[in-house]
């Protein structure tokens, strides 16, 4: 059986599984807001835990922990490839434990357009494994969807998202899409809240052209720009009707100086 194992445990975020825990429950216990229902999908930052983990847990706040079923779309920092990245079947482990692979949705995407299995795109991606953790201390029991968004043409996410909800045309479980982005980077803290407004004005409209828009311009930057095109068009064809700006924050409000800091953003997709 193939094991996807951790490759940022230990610098991303601690490896003792205790450490870990109390980690993420102090970041949950401290963000505003709790479960509500009509939830569809959450954009969660993915940075070392102490800069990004304060504001991923106001999205992680907000799931139901009845969700049997995750959807993590994050961009590829390593791996360079036209389209969806797929890990088909297996373990997603974690020093909280292994977490299964969803091998009948993976089946599914496998055969469409612009998806297919590429492991090494997965292997050393720290975007979707910082998502895991937080998805096993808020969650019941679920099994993962883990989808490496290789381009930030409009056109073909949203192919992935539309091939991603016919996957789950039929799902009777409680599921959820988790769309992993930072925004700015490497700017002044001044220049990063400017920057990052355009992007979350932009991400409000629930237009995902705007989005491409301010990003292609240079007026905003997002590094998960991909799967936040792909998630909009799927969330938006799984019936979410606006979004929600549950908290913004940078690594200059959270753990780093303010000469040059990098944006973070949780919201959600609601019915």
């Amino acid at each position: 059986m193939y094991r996807r194992k951790p490759a940022v445990a230990g610098s991303f975020y601690p490896s003792n599984p205790q450490r870990l825990g109390v980690m993420i429950e102090s970041y949950l216990n401290e963000a505003q807001g709790g479960a509500e229902g009509g939830v569809v999908g959450l954009i969660s930052p993915h940075a070392g835990y102490v800069y990004s983990g304060p504001v991923a847990a106001y999205s992680y706040r907000r799931l139901d922990a009845d969700v049997g079923l995750a959807v993590v779309l994050a961009p590829s920092h390593r791996a360079r490839f036209n389209g969806a990245a797929l890990l088909s079947e297996g373990m997603y482990e974690t020093p909280l434990g292994d977490v299964a692979i969803d091998g009948a949705v993976c089946d599914k995407l496998k055969d469409l357009n612009d998806f297919g299995i590429l492991r090494e795109a997965h292997e050393l991606e720290h975007s979707l494994e910082v998502q895991v953790p937080f998805l096993q201390k808020v969650l019941k029991s679920f099994t993962l969807v883990p989808i490496i968004v290789g381009t930030v043409d409009l056109e073909t996410c949203r192919s992935i998202g539309e091939g991603i909800q016919s996957a789950l045309a039929g799902e009777t479980r409680k599921f959820v899409i988790i769309m992993s982005t930072d925004l700015s980077h490497y700017h002044s803290y001044s220049a990063a809240q400017t920057m990052d407004k355009r992007f979350i004005d932009a991400l409000s409209t629930f237009d995902e052209n705007k989005v491409e828009d301010v990003i292609s311009s240079g007026k905003a930057e997002a590094c998960g720009e991909g799967p936040v095109l792909a998630g909009m068009v799927l969330c938006k064809r799984l019936g979410a009707g606006k979004i929600e700006i549950l908290k913004y924050a940078n690594s200059g409000d959270t753990a780093g100086g303010k000469d040059q800091v990098v944006g973070y953003l949780a919201a959600a997709f609601i019915k």
